[in-house]
């Protein structure tokens, strides 16, 4: 295992490995000991199976491995999926997949890896793809117990805001029909090499349904009905669905919703309450 929990550290593996980070991918490497164990702590039961997403340089991925029994890193870099053969020398309940995790069947992974069994995502994830990543692992077949990320701050106070707050979005509704994330810690830019413009935040979701109708129904709804943000969800609801106004006002009548309201304005039960509404009359 090869040391990399500092700047100077990682900069010594990137120049040995002829490796610099790679602004399109958005790399920036965490190296503070201390939050490294604080996420792989906040993120990983004893002995438990995991996928850690963008493993980077493997600072995570080593506090993972020493707590679990089996780590999946998928990484998009070649460059540094050649180099943790180097730093996690030594391990051997990991599996590197290169591929990008967009791209890939995170369903067919599991299977393959897990044998169907329990499994949780913890990762410092890139914020380009952040929410795009977060979506993916809610959308798949077979969920993970729990996501533990560290993501910008910005996205994480979204992904935890309520309705009524500023930050509140169609993200957060979505993600909050498994319930609500607790932001767990920040982290400042000093603990990573090279250092972000922006504080990060840990994140936390249990991924537990809160409500009967099926996620995907719920996430067409959300995205309906903010897909004009300005407009009532009257007129959303006639724009992305092709509904005429006075069966779009019957179903959010049925739904307790008043026709005039924003999206921003409901919670996610409103959210599940109209997708049930809209699945019982044959619409979604």
């Amino acid at each position: 295992m090869t040391e990399v929990y500092s700047s100077r550290a990682v900069q010594d593996i990137l120049s040995r490995e002829g490796l610099a980070p790679l602004k399109k991918l958005g790399q920036n490497f965490l190296c503070d000991i201390n939050i490294v164990n604080k996420i792989a702590e906040a993120g990983t039961p004893e002995g438990g199976s995991v996928i850690e997403i963008g493993p980077g340089l493997g600072a995570l991925t080593s506090a993972l491995l020493k707590r679990t029994e089996k780590v999946l890193a998928i990484e998009i870099d070649a460059g540094m999926v050649k180099a943790l053969g180097t730093i996690l020398d030594g391990y051997d309940n990991i599996e590197i997949i290169h591929e990008d995790v967009l791209k890939c069947d995170m369903d067919e992974l599991a299977e393959r890896y897990f044998q169907g069994g329990r499994y949780e995502v913890c990762a410092n994830l890139p914020y380009y793809i952040t929410g795009p990543v977060i979506m993916k692992i809610l959308n798949l077949k077979k969920l993970p117990d729990t996501i533990t990320v560290m993501v910008q701050k910005e996205v994480a106070l979204r992904m935890a805001a309520r309705p009524g707050d500023t930050e509140y979005s169609g993200f957060s509704a979505s993600v909050q029909y498994f319930g609500t994330p607790k932001l767990l810690f920040t982290v400042g830019p000093s603990s990573f090499y090279p250092s972000p413009d922006v504080d990060s935040a840990v994140v936390k979701l249990e991924l537990k349904r809160q409500f009967d109708i099926a996620f995907d129904c719920y996430d067409r709804v959300v995205k309906g009905l903010f897909g004009m943000r300005r407009k009532t969800v009257l007129n959303n609801m006639v724009k992305a669905f092709g509904l005429d106004p006075a069966q779009a006002r019957e179903l959010l009548e049925k739904a307790g919703i008043l026709s005039g309201k924003r999206a921003e304005e409901l919670s996610p039960a409103d959210f599940a309450g109209l997708a049930g509404a809209m699945a019982d009359a044959g619409i979604l």
